[in-house]
């Protein structure tokens, strides 16, 4: 999928926080079903350029992405900035940072960056992500 423009705390086009499982699915097209770590509470659907995560009772909680997608928010597409650079971008007065990346929760996204420079993944969430 290419051109994904996120909505902060709402999803992007296509799917929304709160979808059910078989809407995301019909709206996105393949996917491969698993379990993402022993801890999870439901499994997770890879659609090759992004992983969806649900609720326990199959609504949609977070999308996962990957370099490969073309993620864009204002116009700018994420994965083509460094991890200062986003910081820079995004201007998130909220920012939690720790050393693998940050959230920014003011726009409901979090990067995975362990080397605190490249960005490996960019996660979308609900406002009700982190409470589960």
């Amino acid at each position: 999928m290419s051109n994904i423009t996120i909505i902060p705390y709402e999803g992007i086009e296509k799917v929304h926080f709160g979808d059910s499982r078989e809407n995301t699915r019909s709206n996105l097209g393949n996917y491969k079903e698993f379990k993402k770590s022993k801890f999870s509470a439901n499994t997770t659907d890879d659609f090759g350029f992004c992983h969806v995560f649900y609720t326990k009772d199959n609504k949609v909680d977070a999308i996962e992405f990957f370099p490969e997608s073309e993620l864009k928010f204002n116009n700018k597409f994420l994965f083509s900035l460094n991890y200062s650079e986003l910081k820079s971008f995004l201007k998130d007065t909220n920012l939690e940072e720790d050393d693998t990346g940050a959230k920014f929760p003011n726009y409901g996204l979090s990067v995975y960056s362990p080397d605190l420079n490249k960005i490996e993944t960019i996660m979308l969430y609900s406002k009700s992500y982190w409470e589960n």
